[in-house]
């Protein structure tokens, strides 16, 4: 009687497998190859990088999500920072309303010294998550961006107005007033107008149109 015996693995062949599949489109072929590299060494963070977006594509999220957390975190072990930012900027292109990925970003931004950058991510993040049943999600990503860059207008201006929507009037008035001290122009008439909509009175009314009237007349 002949018995079928499985052939021995061989990394790089395997591995030429799955490439071949993959440039071809053939996402599950590629899968099926990639898993086999990962069954012998399931801390490879770059097969984790191959086959991350195609378990993606394949709405095997579940484990997409951690193969894209595997790639990411190996990366960072081994000190490819950049590589590891690009991980979770594929991962955002599927997850973009999982705040874990934005705070990943911003993270690895800042430990680049890049806070700008992290506070670009936090923003884009928050603008994912737009509807009320994200809004202390993104509440959580505005206070991360407030942290690194304190008096950052967008972010605060932000905050504030979530604060406002989420009941916490007497934080929001605090950030949205101290920003009015700072600023001019057009962000101030929004400050102002958002100080007016939160507490409607002679008062906040006369505050934002001064802020109007400046602006219309050009101050900066």
């Amino acid at each position: 009687m002949w018995f079928k015996t499985e052939k021995a693995y061989d990394r790089s062949i395997v591995l030429e497998a799955a490439d071949k599949a993959r440039a071809k489109g053939k996402p599950k072929k590629a899968i099926v190859q990639y898993r086999r590299v990962l069954e012998a060494n399931p801390h490879d963070h770059v097969i984790h990088g191959k086959i991350a977006p195609l378990l993606a594509e394949t709405k095997q999220l579940r484990e997409a999500w951690l193969s894209f957390v595997a790639a990411g975190e190996g990366y960072v072990r081994n000190g490819f920072v950049d590589q590891a930012i690009s991980m979770y900027r594929q991962a955002a292109r599927y997850f973009p309303r999982e705040v874990e990925v934005w705070e990943a970003i911003a993270r690895l931004q800042v430990d680049r010294e890049r806070p700008a950058d992290a506070v670009k991510a936090l923003l884009e993040g928050r603008r994912h998550l737009r509807n009320r049943h994200g809004r202390l999600e993104a509440i959580r990503l505005l206070r991360q961006a407030c942290e690194i860059e304190p008096g950052h207008f967008e972010a605060t201006y932000e905050l504030a107005r979530l604060l406002a929507k989420a009941g916490d009037k007497a934080e929001a008035r605090l950030s949205l007033n101290g920003l009015a001290e700072r600023v001019s122009g057009r962000n101030l008439r929004r400050v102002c107008g958002a100080l007016f909509r939160m507490s409607p009175n002679p008062a906040t009314a006369w505050r934002w149109l001064c802020a109007a009237i400046a602006q219309l007349f050009g101050s900066k």
